[in-house]
C-alpha cells in the first residue's frame, strides 16, 4: 500500500479527503488511529461567550461581517464622549 486516504470534518461540517502518496512505492501500513496532527480548541469561558456575543465583542477589523456592527458602535462611543465632554465642562 503506497497511499493513505483520510476523511477530515471541518469546522462548518463540510467533509474533505486527505491523501497522501508515496512515489517511491515506501510501503505506508498505518493504522487507522494514526492521526497526522491533535489539535484541540481552546475552550472558552461563557462570559467570554457573551461578550463576543454583543455588540462591544463583534470584530471590527478585516474579518468583520458587515459595516453596521461598527457604525452603531461608533455612534454609541460617540455618544457617551458628548455626555462625558457636557457633563465635565458644565461645572
Amino acid at each position: 500500500m503506497n497511499n493513505i486516504s483520510k476523511e477530515i470534518k471541518n469546522d462548518d461540517g463540510t467533509i474533505e479527503t486527505l491523501v497522501i502518496t508515496s512515489n517511491d512505492n515506501h510501503n505506508l501500513d498505518m493504522s487507522k488511529t494514526y492521526k497526522l496532527a491533535n489539535h484541540k480548541p481552546k475552550k472558552e469561558n461563557a462570559l467570554v461567550k457573551k461578550f463576543k456575543g454583543s455588540i462591544l465583542g463583534t470584530d471590527i477589523g478585516v474579518k468583520s461581517g458587515g459595516f453596521s456592527n461598527v457604525a452603531i458602535l461608533a455612534t454609541i462611543i460617540a455618544v457617551g464622549v458628548l455626555c462625558v465632554m457636557y457633563f465635565l465642562w458644565r461645572f
